[in-house]
């Protein structure tokens, strides 16, 4: 899919062509096979960078190329494109070429509509005004697509005695309820209103006159099935634990004083959600792992710049 290269640009650290807006323009030519930086265990080229930038020209036309970018694509390119790439091999990383030539297609197109205003002929003359093929948009994407793999193998699985406690912590991301409320501002209204409805009172009477939720007032203070996520927490609380058909207490949110009565509940059982828990719970793992490990090889490999 075509997430997979987007997320796969974010890993190979894609420069944001806003952040670098404001930076001065000017970058003298140099001597394609000129040494422009060094890291432990090899060398950059002036073509090998200039490749790399022009790649992000290609997603950015609006990226103004000056020292300070050169500089920064170096580093991006070094970590993810050198070091990282010698530790995704090592660990038997691969990524089949099917699924690479995929990729490129998809994000040709997603560049091409985002980028070029859907121009196919626009693109094709940005890549050949670049110097750029299939092949290098290729290579780039297999490198985002491998550095996706190693850090899922960073990873180690998650317990399913783990998966079940973020279950049950989180019922309220596994629920669909229906509820009907009335919202008013002061406690002794809310009051009065239970007490109406305890008594048999119409809900749909005493929303119109008195509820200020204009989405629900004028359906008898009903909401369409709902992920109670969806709610504030004093709400979204209420609803997963009321008993069902019965008018609850009143009680405060953000929005003032509610009298709900919950109509209708139904959870998914974990067997239903463990697969999306268990990718949840894999995706914090990597969120706290692949930046520290990335770190220690960008300082182990002690790249220096020298534009």
């Amino acid at each position: 899919m075509f997430d997979n290269w987007k997320r796969s640009r974010v890993a190979v650290g894609m420069i944001a062509a806003t952040a670098l807006a404001t930076v001065l323009a000017g970058c003298g030519t140099q001597n394609s096979a000129a040494i422009v930086a060094t890291y432990n265990g090899g060398t950059v080229t002036a073509s090998q960078l200039d490749e790399q930038v022009h790649l992000e020209q290609l997603f950015n036309p609006k990226l103004t190329v000056n020292k300070t970018v050169k500089q920064q694509v170096a580093q991006t390119y070094i970590l993810y494109f050198r070091v990282l790439v010698q530790k995704e091999k090592q660990a038997g990383i691969k990524v089949p070429a099917t699924l690479v030539d995929q990729q490129v297609l998809q994000a040709k197109q997603q560049i091409i509509q985002q980028s070029y205003g859907g121009s196919q002929a626009t693109f094709d003359a940005k890549m050949q005004a670049l110097n750029l093929t299939d092949a290098n948009l290729a290579s780039y994407i297999q490198t985002g697509l491998m550095f996706e793999q190693y850090a899922k193998s960073l990873v180690k699985s998650v317990p399913i005695t783990q998966q079940q406690q973020y279950y049950k912590k989180n019922l309220d991301q596994y629920a669909t309820v229906t509820v009907r409320h009335i919202l008013v501002k002061s406690l002794p209204l809310a009051q009065k209103i239970y007490t109406e409805l305890r008594n048999g009172g119409s809900w749909k009477t005493l929303a119109k006159e008195y509820s200020v939720d204009t989405g629900s007032k004028n359906t008898g203070g009903q909401y369409p099935p709902t992920t109670p996520s969806s709610w504030v927490p004093s709400f979204a609380a209420h609803a997963m634990t009321q008993p069902i058909d019965v008018v609850g207490q009143p009680f405060k949110s953000q929005y003032g004083y509610h009298v709900m009565e919950v109509l209708h509940r139904v959870v998914e059982p974990f067997t239903a959600v463990q697969s999306s828990i268990q990718q949840q719970l894999v995706l914090q793992q990597e969120q706290q792992i692949v930046p520290a490990v990335v770190g220690q090889l960008q300082k182990a490999a002690n790249i220096k710049v020298t534009l």
